[in-house]
């Protein structure tokens, strides 16, 4: 439910997944992410409105892009 509230848009840059959310709300979006326990996330910084994660690959960002459209979108 945070994921789908909190959620704008993301991006990837190689193995960095930049997720942009509703001001005050990336803590609470990263915490929910921490929670799915992602083999691919090695860890994620938040801000105000935005997350950098590092994922292992490039080709995990990809991946891991994926599997949270499909989250997103219910």
């Amino acid at each position: 439910r945070i994921l789908r509230d909190g959620y704008m848009s993301m991006d990837m840059a190689q193995n960095i997944l930049v997720i942009k959310t509703v001001s005050g709300m990336a803590m609470a979006v990263a915490a929910a992410l921490d929670a799915l326990h992602f083999n691919e996330i090695v860890g994620c910084i938040a801000g105000d409105d935005t997350i950098m994660c590092a994922v292992r690959s490039a080709d995990d960002t990809i991946l891991v892009m994926d599997k949270l459209k499909k989250l997103i979108a219910g």
